[in-house]
């Protein structure tokens, strides 16, 4: 999310979000305590109780005529590269959750207790929200302190975001999508954590925003529960695109090479129709940036642990079409990618374009509406 990256200026409400800046490892070393233990003979044996290295070292010396040792790399250095790789994964995280802190926040300072009442919503929906918004603050500060501790205390920096929320029911539609864009990335990023320590907390905040994902479909949007098993695990660039979207301006000389986990790539947006229900034949576009005209290219539709996919077909105005399937009807956040091969997964090495998300709701809210199914994509 940075200058490099695509910025968008057709959001409103500009908000202040966190960018960092370059971390310095730390190589102090350290002391160390091993046991030595050296035999001359079967009738000789001189075992050292734990001591330091520099005085094991200087006994042996004495004892020994020659000592050849080895050479290791510096756990100082291991140390340094393990800090840099943690702090790089820990600063990702944070740039989500101050993503979505500022998305609150911004909002919540924009729609009063008032508008909230008069879109028909009870008193507890609002306090609800406040609660979100502290819940991705304590996330914030609890990883600026870790980041803090591994060697980097400078760094937050300011990037400005948009949200397009001018109503209670903008906010409340795009709170939706938020919640399942945290959840996916957590699901997704914890095999790609190096630390016991991180993995837990993080485990820890995605149990969290997976029960706001609920309250928000269920208590607030009046919805059935979702209708799966497994959450749907998003890869490192599908969030660095998403995220992305909102960015529109950062600090002039802020290079993500230096803060975030190495390569990440930006996809190109996949656009889809406002309203997508089970059985539609819909249009969608992208760039033809990452195919050719003679791949063959496929409509992945994830749901937890499954993704069907389906071929594309061509348009005369350079659009495609996909029937979207009827199995994907109530089974809550849908992520839709574009590929290219033969539609047996979606990886790095074959996207195209995505994901979007189509919320799959029941079709009928728990008062009666038949709304749960209106404007529910989201095309990032």
């Amino acid at each position: 999310m940075i200058n490099s990256r695509r910025m968008k200026g057709d959001r409103s409400t500009p908000v202040k979000m966190g960018c960092y800046k370059k971390r310095c490892a730390n190589e102090d070393a350290k002391s160390y305590r091993i046991t030595c233990q050296l035999s001359h003979s079967e009738d000789r044996h001189i075992s050292l109780l734990p001591m330091k290295l520099s005085h094991c070292l200087t006994l042996l010396a004495a004892l020994l005529p020659f000592t050849h040792a080895a050479p290791t790399v510096s756990s100082a250095r291991r140390d340094a590269a393990s800090d840099d790789y943690n702090s790089r994964f820990l600063v990702y995280a944070l740039s989500l959750e101050q993503l979505v802190f500022a998305f609150y926040n911004s909002s919540l300072s924009l729609l009063s207790a008032d508008d909230f009442r008069a879109a028909g919503h009870p008193d507890y929906v609002r306090r609800g929200y406040e609660q979100i918004r502290k819940t991705y603050q304590d996330h914030s500060d609890y990883l600026i302190n870790e980041i803090s501790n591994l060697g980097d205390p400078d760094a937050a920096g300011h990037c400005d975001y948009a949200f397009p929320v001018k109503t209670t029911e903008d906010f409340i539609n795009l709170s939706e999508a938020m919640q399942a864009l945290a959840v996916s990335t957590f699901a997704g990023a914890l095999e790609h954590s190096h630390s016991d320590i991180y993995t837990t907390a993080f485990g820890e905040m995605l149990g969290l925003e997976a029960r706001y994902a609920t309250w928000i479909s269920t208590a607030v949007k009046k919805q059935d529960l979702a209708d799966m098993s497994f959450e749907s695990p998003l890869k490192l660039n599908d969030t660095w695109t998403i995220a992305g979207g909102y960015v529109t301006s950062c600090p002039p000389g802020t290079v993500p090479d230096d803060i975030f986990p190495h390569g990440l790539n930006d996809w190109p947006i996949l656009t889809v129709p406002d309203t997508v229900r089970p059985g539609d034949t819909i249009s969608i576009s992208f760039p033809d940036t990452l195919y050719n005209t003679d791949d063959t290219l496929f409509a992945g539709f994830m749901t937890g642990r499954n993704m069907e996919s389906y071929p594309l077909v061509g348009n005369a105005d350079g659009s495609f079409s996909v029937t979207v399937p009827q199995s994907i009807g109530g089974k809550g956040a849908v992520w839709l990618y574009v590929g290219k091969g033969d539609g047996s997964s979606v990886s790095d090495d074959n996207m195209v374009a995505g994901p979007a998300l189509v919320m799959m709701a029941a079709n009928r809210e728990k008062d009666g509406r038949e709304s749960a199914l209106e404007n529910n994509t989201w095309s990032w």
